[in-house]
């Protein structure tokens, strides 16, 4: 679907150069690849039927197609949406939202960035069908699909948008798989658990 960027659909059984330099951090979904470089644009490739690049279109993208100009710090992504974080601290989320992993209030996909947290997130992960926040307090929000529980809640519920888990204590994502998530707590002698 184009996902490597190399302006091909070409499996690669070896690593190939995209892009040359500047690069700072780089996430991968189901079948859409993004990354940043150090001026702060956020740049997307691969599978787009369902507006996981954000970049207002529908389209698959063989090469990167910048997405945002600048002020991009963090990207994370999950199967069919993709998170990213701003300077400023708020998240935008794209993509793929039947399972209410974008944490709009609604379930209709989002072809281009739309904000849901507006400010004070310091990391950020998305899970197959759910997505996560930490929150400058050490605070974790979850929004999206919750079949089994992945959420953290307690129950089984979806969650159409971002509501807290955890009060404080949390410091970062260590990652966020299908079905599940990883929270790392800083303990009161501040070490990482």
């Amino acid at each position: 679907r184009g996902q490597l960027g190399d302006g091909t659909t070409v499996d690669r059984s070896q690593p190939v150069e995209v892009v040359d330099s500047g690069v700072v951090a780089v996430t991968a979904g189901g079948y859409h690849s993004l990354f940043i470089k150090a001026d702060g644009s956020l740049w997307a490739m691969g599978a787009n039927n369902l507006g996981s690049l954000g970049d207002g279109t529908n389209e698959d993208r063989l090469s990167p197609v910048k997405v945002v100009d600048n002020g991009v710090v963090a990207v994370t992504a999950g199967k069919y949406h993709s998170l990213f974080l701003k300077e400023d601290g708020s998240v935008w989320t794209m993509g793929h939202n039947t399972g209410f992993q974008l944490g709009d209030g609604t379930n209709q996909n989002r072809i281009s960035p739309v904000k849901v947290v507006d400010g004070e997130v310091i990391d950020l992960a998305a899970g197959g069908a759910h997505s996560l926040v930490v929150k400058s307090d050490g605070s974790l929000w979850v929004t999206g699909r919750n079949y089994y529980g992945e959420l953290g809640l307690g129950d089984t519920s979806n969650r159409s948008s971002p509501v807290q888990v955890l009060s404080s204590g949390v410091a970062s994502l260590a990652g966020a798989g299908f079905l599940g998530s990883i929270p790392v707590f800083t303990s009161l002698d501040g070490n990482a658990t």
